[in-house]
Parts: structure tokens; C-alpha cells; sequence
């Protein structure tokens, strides 16, 4: 009877792999184990895989469980997180869907110190996934970094946009400058104080702004240019953040309208 068994699942393995379905059923070949049981797991960011995160990031790992090149379904899946300082942070089971895939999230925690050397949830954190499938046990790993960025300090005109030059204007136009703070998770700061100077290339003149980041963490300058004066503008942003001092910097032409 059990070698019956065994030659139906064999059979029924076959007619499915034969047929292109493409998807098996962790329960149907419990006879006997099929061959070239696969596990591979991944660590994902809006979707894509990365391995690069932010503090307070949602992590999705995601596990695809194959046997045959063919996906797996209903397998059990345990999922296991460790910590930069080699602890464990969660261990958490799923099981794969039709597609042979299972999926866990988590958040990472943000840091009470933002220093390295005392900061458990800054560095590399190592991922597991282990499946028990047709008396077999499986696993695969991956690991990911999470650290915080350095904070920046961007300015920018309406008509050249963020990361991109000044821009060229006309005398009778209307110049808005922008300036951004961002922080270690690249957030826009909000009511930040910024220094803005406005120096003309070539003749030494300059003038001095002092202005706040809105609720949005932007914050504008309106016409940091000599009236009806055609020239090449440097216009230089510059605040301090956690101890850091940030500068960026953009050069605007204005010529004469006709």
C-alpha cells in the first residue's frame, strides 16, 4: 500500500510539474520527499529588495519556498531576526501562500543615543528563514545595514529644482530660493534656523538673510537679487545641526529683459 502511495505522488508530481501548474501543495507529497527542495529569503524596502535601511523603517522579509522549480504551498516557515549586538529581536512563523511565498514585518526601533559604538540598532542585522517540508530542514539568510544619514542642507530655485543648478532668470522675473535641512533620516526639519547670503560673482558686493524652515522644513527667500541688474549670482545656505555645520551652495544668472 505504501509503495502505492509513493507511486501516486510520484505520478501526481510528474502530471503537475508536466502541465505547467507551476505549484504544489506541502501536504500532497507527504509520502515521500521530492528532490531539490529550495528555500531563498529577502529583505524588502517599498517593495524592492535592499540592504540598505533607516531607523524606524518597516522591514518585509519575504521567503519563496520551491521544490521541482515548482512553487510550494501551505509550507511552514519560521522567521528569525538578530540583532546588531548579536541578540535576538523577533521570531516570527508564517506559511506560504499559493505562490509559494510567506512574509513577515517589523519595524525598526529608533535610537535612544545616536552614537555607534552605543547604539544596539545601528550596523548589520541578520535574517533566517527556516522551512520543515518532506522530512527535511531548510534554511537561507540574508543580512541588511541600518544606519543613520548625515544631515544636509540643499538650496535650490523653483526652476532648477532640488539637485539641480540655479537656473537662468530675467530681470522682470520673480526669483524664489529654497532651502532645505534634512536630518539622519532625511525628514525636512521644520522651523529651523537658516543663514542665507547672496554674493555677486565678480564684485564682492553681498547681503545677508537670516530666515526659518516652515512646517514643512522649507524655507524661502523671494528675490535675493539687485533690481533690474544683470549678473551671476552665488547664493549660499548655512545652518548648524546636532553640532555639524551645513553649507550648500547655487549660482543663478539673471540677464537683462528685453
Amino acid at each position: 500500500m505504501n509503495a502505492k502511495k509513493e507511486l501516486l505522488a510520484t505520478s501526481l508530481l510528474a502530471i503537475a510539474l508536466a502541465v505547467g501548474l507551476g505549484t504544489l501543495s506541502f501536504g500532497l507529497f507527504s509520502g515521500g520527499p521530492p528532490p531539490n527542495v529550495q528555500i531563498d529569503v529577502f529583505a524588502k524596502k517599498n517593495g524592492a529588495t535592499s540592504l540598505s535601511f533607516l531607523p524606524q523603517d518597516q522591514v518585509l522579509l519575504e521567503a519563496q519556498v520551491s521544490s521541482n522549480n515548482a512553487s510550494v504551498a501551505g509550507a511552514p516557515v519560521t522567521f528569525e531576526v538578530e540583532s546588531p549586538n548579536g541578540t535576538d529581536f523577533l521570531v516570527l512563523p508564517a506559511n506560504t501562500d499559493s505562490l509559494g511565498t510567506a512574509t513577515v514585518t517589523f519595524q525598526i526601533p529608533w535610537p535612544s543615543i545616536l552614537s555607534p559604538e552605543n547604539t544596539w540598532e545601528l550596523g548589520t542585522w541578520q535574517t533566517k528563514a527556516t522551512v520543515k517540508i518532506y522530512g527535511q530542514t531548510l534554511y537561507a539568510t540574508t543580512n541588511f545595514t541600518c544606519d543613520t544619514l548625515t544631515p544636509t542642507i540643499e538650496v535650490y530655485t523653483g526652476r532648477g529644482g532640488p539637485n539641480a543648478p540655479g537656473g537662468t532668470f530675467w530681470t522682470n522675473e520673480t526669483v524664489q530660493v529654497y532651502i532645505e535641512v534634512r536630518d539622519e533620516l532625511n525628514q525636512t526639519v521644520p522651523d529651523w534656523p537658516v543663514s542665507f547670503e547672496v554674493l555677486i560673482m565678480g564684485t564682492g558686493h553681498y547681503t545677508t538673510y537670516d530666515n526659518s524652515t516652515n512646517a514643512s522644513g522649507i524655507a524661502t527667500i523671494t528675490n535675493p537679487i539687485i533690481p533690474n541688474t544683470a549678473a551671476e549670482y552665488e547664493d549660499i545656505a548655512t545652518t548648524s545641526y546636532e553640532g555639524i555645520t551645513l553649507t550648500d551652495a547655487i549660482t543663478i544668472t539673471v540677464k537683462l529683459s528685453g
